[in-house]
């Protein structure tokens, strides 16, 4: 019972203690908050009635569960609320609590009053569970009566004299959304985030072995995040310390440079570097650890002082220097990429990759032959062999990186022009077994003049320097004498041999020659007399179709043509050249040819390009396909008929000339192919002289629907010329067959003769 009693007692004086301590406690809080009424403020020389709690800015991270609060307490004894309060009396009622009159601000927008509470006659409480990822400022007003003039009075009375005591005028900032009366209390910056995040994209690049640029992207956060980056180097010790960003840019713009100047030291001799990138902020620390491999990531700058020491034809050894890349002594890799002259397409380069030589080859391995970069000290050399073109320039572009760096990590190119020595030609131009004209003399039926063509060689095959074709023929006497001749005149695809025999079959050689000599090779046209040639096919025509976008030759088998089927292989060649531009009726341009069957006397082709460039002709032939040879002499062909001016005249003439006009006749071919002729279109332009027919303005178009009432023949009058006056006509008959048949034909006025 007495040990009982003395529990209660010792229970009832440990309460009485307790409650001694809440009651001192509780009085240290009245304390406080009557302090903090009287004394509360928004900070150093700030000019306001209050402040909040906590102060400053707010730093709370996304998503933790964490709410934001913000109490805002005023002073009431403050005189902006004792001097504007005591006007703000509405019948004398005085019972509105200053907390009551609190407002928060969100920016410039008001908070909903959900999230505000009364704490106390002068404090409100802002509360937001789970606020948003954000950066924003919050502030608190003490809303006044905007209504009474006397309060709006005061407060700029107070206002004059705070300007002329140089006092802060409250907190210097108004939400848009409060009133010109409201008096500002403070404010928060307001910072919901995260503790500092890793960094991403972290990359290093070593410039030409010389200096190391780290850069990273740092992550987005409201929170304001410092990065700072560390390296340390590999080290047998345990610990080794860590080497810091020379300046402050880790920090500035995520990125730090070292190079052999900065302290500390850009170390190039280490293969590998270890990075740590340190993130800080408010809520915490973070670091983002990286393992660089130092020499994976070198960028060389460009090869220098490139020159060429050697060439062939075919080949050119260039030199070139590094500078510091001379000494990294871990494998380079060297790409070289060549094009000439003649390769237009710009995005296609020849590449070439090679490795430096290793010290064995160079002394056991000539550098003409190895398919590695030489070295001696700081020069280098490659010899680019296999070349294709000689006498071309060719441009060349260095690129090097280290053996293990990848293809990211080539350097910018150095770059060099050079030209391939000149050699004789590649071949001599193409002939085929009928590419010749034979024109026996008007005056001396027993003599000719003899026409060689040939298709020209490409520009890239010349090979030199003062380029042409040489042109002769062989003939062996009946005494066994051998007389080379060379041709008389010589033009682009063209030789003319003038005066030879009607009686004698003649070999021709053509040849390609350029200052360095003869093409090794040579074509040959064999030419037989007149009594063994072929007879030429008749009237080759060109037969335009507009609409189908396509053009027809036709020809016909002249009466005699011999032509043996026993052992022999007949066809024809169609030939077509561009025209000369001075002389249209005249090839002198690039030359190429087909064969077609013997039993064909028409051959069809889609225009692929404007048809009037060129100039068309036909041989027959005859050979002996066991001589697997076009120009042996057993072979025969009746030499080029030509859609000549010749052929026109025949067609087309002169019949009759005046000072201001000329007539013209015609009678052109007809058949079921071809159709009748239902209409013409004439051309016509004043030229430059007889020997010049290019015009020299524009040409007149005239379309005419009469026919002549026998439908392939007709006339027609070309008027309004001027006296004394050369010209240049072309008529295109329209047929029902939707073909166009073309004639080009030369006039002069005043009875000037017709010219050729």
């Amino acid at each position: 019972m007495v040990r009982q009693q003395h529990k209660v007692v010792t229970f009832i004086n440990n309460l009485m203690i307790l409650g001694q301590k809440w009651l001192i406690l509780l009085s240290i809080a009245l304390i406080l908050v009557d302090f903090s009424n009287s004394s509360i403020t928004c900070g150093p020389g700030i000019y306001s009635p209050g402040g909040t709690t906590p102060s400053g800015d707010i730093f709370i991270e996304y998503n933790n569960g964490t709410p934001l609060e913000i109490t805002c307490v005023l002073n009431p004894n403050h005189e902006l609320l004792q001097s504007t309060l005591s006007y703000d009396v509405v019948d004398n009622d005085k019972s509105k609590l200053l907390s009551q009159r609190i407002r928060f601000f969100k920016n410039d927008g008001r908070v909903a009053n959900q999230y505000v509470s009364i704490v106390n006659s002068t404090a409100a409480q802002l509360r937001i569970p789970n606020p948003p990822e954000s950066s924003d400022v919050y502030t608190c007003m003490v809303c006044l009566d905007e209504n009474n003039p006397s309060i709006v009075s005061k407060l700029a009375r107070l206002s004059s004299i705070r300007k002329r005591n140089s006092i802060i005028n409250s907190i210097g900032y108004h939400p848009k959304e409060s009133h010109d009366t409201d008096i500002g209390v403070c404010l928060n910056n307001v910072y919901v985030g995260y503790k500092p995040l890793n960094v991403t994209n972290f990359s290093c690049v070593s410039n030409n072995w010389e200096s190391l640029t780290c850069n990273w992207t740092k992550p987005e956060n409201p929170i304001k995040t410092n990065y700072k980056i560390y390296f340390r180097l590999p080290s047998r010790a345990k610990v080794r310390s860590f080497s810091n960003c020379p300046t402050d840019s880790d920090v500035r713009e995520n990125t730090c440079t070292w190079d052999l100047t900065t302290s500390p030291l850009y170390r190039q001799s280490y293969e590998y570097y270890y990075f740590t990138v340190i993130g800080e902020n408010p809520l915490g620390i973070s670091s983002t650890l990286n393992r660089f491999h130092h020499y994976a990531n070198i960028i060389p700058a460009r090869p220098t002082k490139i020159s060429v020491i050697d060439k062939t034809e075919s080949s050119v050894k260039l030199m070139w220097s590094l500078g510091t890349m001379s000494f990294y002594s871990h494998g380079l890799i060297f790409k070289i990429e060549y094009k000439s002259q003649w390769d237009f397409n710009p995005e296609h380069w020849d590449t070439i990759s090679v490795n430096e030589c290793d010290s064995k080859s160079q002394q056991t391995t000539s550098d003409q032959n190895m398919n590695c970069v030489s070295h001696d000290a700081d020069k280098y050399y490659f010899n680019v062999t296999n070349l294709k073109y000689p006498f071309t320039r060719y441009d060349f572009r260095i690129y090097l990186r280290t053996t293990l760096a990848d293809e990211d990590k080539w350097s910018a190119p150095g770059n060099i022009t050079a030209d391939t020595k000149p050699t004789i030609p590649n071949r001599p131009p193409r002939t085929d077994i009928g590419s010749f004209e034979s024109v026996i003399s008007p005056s001396d039926k027993s003599k000719r003049d003899v026409l060689v063509y040939w298709q020209t060689i490409e520009e890239n095959e010349k090979c030199g320097e003062s380029f042409e074709y040489i042109a002769y023929y062989v003939y062996t006497t009946a005494d066994k004498q051998t007389i080379n001749r060379r041709s008389d005149e010589m033009y682009k695809n063209y030789a003319k041999f003038k005066d030879l025999s009607t009686k004698i079959g003649y070999e021709f050689i053509i040849l390609s020659s350029n200052k360095e000599g003869f093409s090794s090779d040579h074509s040959k046209v064999y030419v037989p007399s007149e009594t063994d040639k072929l007879e030429k096919p008749l009237s080759l025509t060109k037969n335009v179709f507009d609409k189908q976008g396509i053009f027809e030759l036709s020809w016909k088998r002249a009466d005699a043509q011999k032509l043996s089927t026993v052992n022999r292989l007949n066809y024809y060649t169609i030939f077509w050249c561009e025209k000369d531009m001075v002389y249209p009726q005249q090839c002198n341009g690039y030359m190429n040819w087909m064969h077609v069957p013997i039993t064909v006397s028409s051959y069809n082709t889609t225009v692929i390009d404007n048809m009037e460039k060129y100039i068309f002709a036909i041989s027959a032939n005859s050979e002996n396909p066991a001589k697997n040879d076009l120009n042996n002499l057993e072979n025969s062909s009746s030499g080029m008929a030509w859609e000549s001016y010749d052929d026109n005249v025949e067609n087309v003439w002169v019949s009759m000339v005046g000072s201001t006009f000329v007539g013209l006749s015609w009678k052109v071919y007809c058949d079921d192919n071809t159709g009748l002729v239902i209409g013409y279109h004439v051309f016509y332009c004043s030229i430059i002289s007889k020997k010049n027919t290019l015009c020299k303005g524009p040409m007149t178009v005239k379309t005419m629907n009469e026919v002549h009432e026998e439908k392939c023949a007709g006339s027609m009058l070309v008027s309004n010329l001027k006296p004394s006056s050369a010209y240049l006509v072309a008529i295109s008959f329209i047929t029902s067959n939707d073909l166009t048949i073309h004639f080009e034909i030369p006039i002069s006025t005043l009875n000037g003769p017709i010219f050729t």
